[in-house]
C-alpha cells in the first residue's frame, strides 16, 4: 500500500512539474498561465490536502509480554510459563480428565484454586484476563498502582507487562 502511495505521490508531482513547464516555456498567453497557475496550485492544495488528511495505517502493538511467573509468598519464582505462539492459557487445578495449561493446583493455596478457574486470551496484539465465575476470584494489581481490582466473573480485562494476576492467593507476575 506505501509502494502504490508512492508511485503515485511521484506520478503527481511529475504532473504538476510538466504542466508548470507547458505554462510558462511553451503558452505565450497571459491569461491561460494566470488560470494555469491557480489550476496548479489548487491540484497542489487538494493532494496535500488528502495527503495528511488520510488514516495512517495503524500498527499492531508489539506485545511484550512473554512469560507468566507463579510467585511463592517470599517473592520467589515457583514455576514459569512461556507465551511462545500460543494466544490462550486456560489457569487453574487441572485432573486427568480437564488438563489446564496454567496449574495451581500442586502450588501452596492450591485448594482454593477451581479446575477452571481464569483464561488468558491473547487477542489484537494484547493479552487479556477473564475470571470463569471461581469462587474465590481473580485479582489483578496494574504495574505501579496501590490496588488490586477484583475482576468481574466473564469479563475480559487488559493485561500489560509488570501486572500481576492473583488467583485466589496465588500471585502470578507478568513478564
Amino acid at each position: 500500500m506505501k509502494l502504490i502511495s508512492n508511485i503515485l505521490t511521484i506520478f503527481i508531482i511529475l504532473c504538476i512539474s510538466i504542466a508548470t513547464y507547458i505554462l510558462y516555456f511553451v503558452i505565450d498567453n497571459l491569461l491561460i498561465q494566470i488560470l494555469g497557475t491557480i489550476g496548479v496550485i489548487l491540484i497542489i492544495a487538494l493532494w496535500l490536502f488528502f495527503e495528511f488528511k488520510r488514516p495512517k495505517p495503524k500498527e499492531l502493538p508489539t506485545e511484550n509480554i512473554s512469560r507468566f511467573v507463579l510467585l511463592s509468598p517470599d517473592g520467589e519464582k515457583e514455576k514459569e510459563w512461556h507465551s511462545g505462539s500460543a494466544n490462550s492459557f486456560l489457569i487453574g487445578r487441572g485432573t486427568v480428565a480437564s488438563p489446564v495449561d496454567i496449574e495451581l493446583g500442586d502450588s501452596q493455596h492450591g485448594d482454593l484454586i477451581a479446575n477452571e478457574h481464569a483464561v488468558l486470551n491473547f487477542m489484537d496484539g494484547t493479552w487479556y484476563l477473564e475470571d470463569l465465575g471461581s469462587v474465590n476470584g481473580v485479582g489483578l494489581r496494574k504495574r505501579g498502582d496501590e490496588y488490586t481490582l477484583r475482576l468481574k466473573p466473564l469479563t475480559s480485562y487488559k493485561i500489560d507487562e509488570g501486572d500481576t494476576i492473583y488467583i485466589s492467593k496465588a500471585k502470578i507476575l507478568v513478564r
